[in-house]
């Protein structure tokens, strides 16, 4: 790539969402004069809002439904290398006709089972764009800002027909990027009285209850343990990187909303005690249950 200025790519990735002075983009000229675009991170945050995400992500579930979405096949391609390594590839592909755009987006990350970079900045993770007509690139963005924000509006959107009408109470299963951006997203949509959240470190969850006490105006109390979070919770976010079964369905109380961000957030068996269960697509999701084991 070519570059306006070379600091460009050497812009801190530290805090995800914690916008500065924005880089230039790049560009690279090509034959045809037109030239490749690349956005990098603290760009992005500029561009994309909260409320973006919730219409955008509105917008392709209505292509989705309408049949205009085509996806790569497989929809997922995936390079794990586990030893020595533990170095993990996925690249994922899909052609919105109506408005029309195609791309891939890819993502590098570590995980040795104790540390998991994927929703980090130190992970690399881009999208790439061409023009449907001529295959020509258009840009190249950096996707860790609307990776985040997008996951969590994707889930959250659906809140708004098919979650408490007035919740009090939320409940966040982890505090990383993800969990972030769901609080991000769900605090747009409602007024709570209280948000609880826990993280694996006592350092981790207080310094979050006090920076987002400040930053919505309501009281945001760290927890010890996730049942005290689950707990009494009308909306409960479960967005970790761990392995293991993280929240217990006898936990949710009835008319509560789980929002589950990652694999395994809920015991399986919960599952079938839901009185509706929603995903995205079923169809990527039992690919994706096959593909795991």
């Amino acid at each position: 790539m070519c570059a306006h200025q070379n600091n460009a790519r050497f812009a801190s990735r530290h805090n995800i969402g914690a916008p500065s002075a924005a880089p230039q983009p790049w560009r690279c000229e090509l034959s045809s004069g037109k030239g490749v675009l690349f956005v990098p991170y603290h760009q992005t945050l500029d561009l994309l809002t909260v409320d973006d995400a919730f219409r955008v992500c509105e917008e392709v579930y209505q292509m989705h439904a309408n049949g205009s979405v085509v996806l790569a096949v497989p929809p997922s391609f995936k390079l794990d290398v586990a030893e020595g390594f533990n170095n993990h590839w996925h690249v994922k592909g899909a052609f919105l006709k109506d408005l029309p755009a195609t791309g891939i987006r890819l993502y590098n990350y570590y995980d040795d089972g104790v540390r998991n970079t994927v929703g980090m900045l130190s992970c690399a993770r881009y999208i790439m764009l061409s023009d449907p007509h001529t295959g020509e690139p258009l840009a190249i963005v950096d996707e860790h800002w609307s990776y985040v924000l997008r996951s969590a509006a994707s889930a959250v959107v659906a809140c708004k027909w098919l979650g408490p009408k007035a919740p009090k109470v939320l409940g966040l299963v982890g505090i990383g990027s993800m969990g972030t951006a769901a609080l991000r997203c769900l605090t747009r949509m409602y007024k709570f009285d209280e948000i609880r959240c826990t993280s694996r470190r006592v350092e981790t969850r207080n310094a979050f209850a006090e920076k987002w006490s400040r930053e919505t105006g309501v009281k945001v109390v760290a927890k010890e343990n996730i049942e005290d979070v689950v707990r009494g919770a009308d909306i409960v976010v479960g967005g970790t990187t761990s392995g293991e079964i993280v929240s217990r369905e006898p936990w949710v109380k009835p008319g509560a909303t789980f929002i589950s961000l990652a694999r395994r957030e809920l015991d399986p068996a919960g599952w079938s005690k839901m009185d509706k269960v929603v995903v995205d697509s079923w169809e990527f999701n039992m690919l994706a249950c096959r593909a795991s084991g």
